[in-house]
């Protein structure tokens, strides 16, 4: 059975003392539309579960806090790692799925050696656990010349492009496995 509607349309013509008063009429394909519309939202949908085109947030941010890429990569690296072990395998793979490059993303941050103060903080909980996070953010951060100022930046333009994509819940894990700095 094929759906249509019959619209009708009037117009009003004014002429001296009387009026007359015309009506067109057109169907219209109600099938074809909800089809159209269909394909339309299934279409809508592959693009919000898509993977997060990575390299436009490097260099969304990059340009923001004027930064090379380079720099922003091993930033979102050291901040990935650091919230990978703030964060539940299930908060974290909300990020993951986001940012399906995320591991190549921790890959790039820098190596850094813990000091005899962060290894007593491993020993002292969730606290502790914390504390090493800091002290590897400060140690990554002063490798790569990111300063402390630049860091709220550098969260923020990171959850923001995440938020502004459609991936809320990525935005909202990634700030919560960083809320400690």
């Amino acid at each position: 059975m094929k759906l249509s509607i019959i619209c009708l349309s009037a117009s009003v013509a004014l002429t001296s003392l009387t009026g007359f008063t015309s009506f067109s009429a057109a169907a219209i394909d109600l099938g074809s539309i909800t089809k159209s519309s269909s394909e339309q939202l299934k279409s809508a949908a592959k693009d919000v579960s898509a993977p997060l085109q990575t390299n436009a947030m490097i260099g969304y941010a990059a340009k923001q806090l004027n930064l090379s890429e380079e720099t922003v990569s091993a930033s979102l690296g050291s901040l990935l790692k650091v919230a990978q072990d703030n964060l539940s395998p299930e908060n974290f793979s909300l990020i993951s799925k986001a940012v399906p490059d995320a591991q190549s993303y921790v890959d790039k941050a820098p190596k850094v050696s813990k000091s005899s103060m962060s290894s007593l903080f491993s020993s002292a909980g969730e606290a502790g656990k914390k504390a090493e996070s800091l002290d590897y953010l400060k140690s990554a951060f002063d490798k790569l010349g990111v300063s402390s100022d630049q860091v709220p930046g550098l969260i923020n333009s990171f959850s923001s492009y995440l938020d502004k994509s459609g991936y809320e819940g990525a935005a909202s894990a990634l700030k919560k496995g960083l809320s400690f700095l």
